[in-house]
């Protein structure tokens, strides 16, 4: 077994700086780094970044030409192909009204896109911060536990690890 009488330094304070370090580990690092992520607004960012890629991912709008008797005669037959769609014109409407709402459906699929993508942003968020926490809760409690005095590299990209942890697998199919 270990002989503590050995050593130059006592059991109890052993014991304290055990228990000092437990406490940070457990208890005040992941409540330093849950502070830190809301002083740098990570909600509000991860939300804005989150609809930003949402929107930057929309399909390009390619305009399709009119489909009605205009643009399908008008242009070949002249002044004929003007008296034929005067005459038989709405014939030909039913082709434009399905082209209507053709591009309706594919705008309103595009809104649900977006909505959908803004509505989990806060479990995608949720997740990332919880993730990037827990992979630096030792880098934390050694930044709690020294009263702030040393901050370990880990600690200073937190905002890039939050991303990091945002765009991973986990985080990306939450939501």
């Amino acid at each position: 077994m270990f002989d503590m009488s050995n050593l130059p330094l006592s059991g109890g304070l052993l014991g304290a700086a055990a228990l000092y370090a437990g406490l940070s580990l457990f208890v005040t690092g992941p409540l330093v780094g849950e502070r830190m992520v809301e002083k740098m607004d990570w909600a509000g960012t991860c939300a804005a970044q989150i609809r930003t890629a949402a929107e930057a991912q929309r399909p390009e709008a390619t305009p399709s030409p009119r489909l009605d008797c205009g643009a399908l005669l008008g242009g070949f037959l002249g002044r004929d192909g003007a008296k034929l769609c005067a005459a038989y014109g709405p014939l030909l409407d039913p082709i434009g009204r399905a082209q209507d709402a053709a591009e309706a459906a594919k705008r309103s699929f595009d809104r649900q896109r977006l909505e959908h993508a803004a509505a989990g942003a806060t479990t995608r968020c949720d997740c990332a911060s919880a993730t990037t926490l827990e992979n630096r809760r030792v880098a934390l409690a050694l930044h709690a536990g020294s009263a702030r005095f040393i901050t370990p590299p880990s600690i200073r990209t937190l905002r890039s690890d939050l991303m990091t942890s945002l765009a991973s697998p986990a985080c990306a199919l939450k939501g």
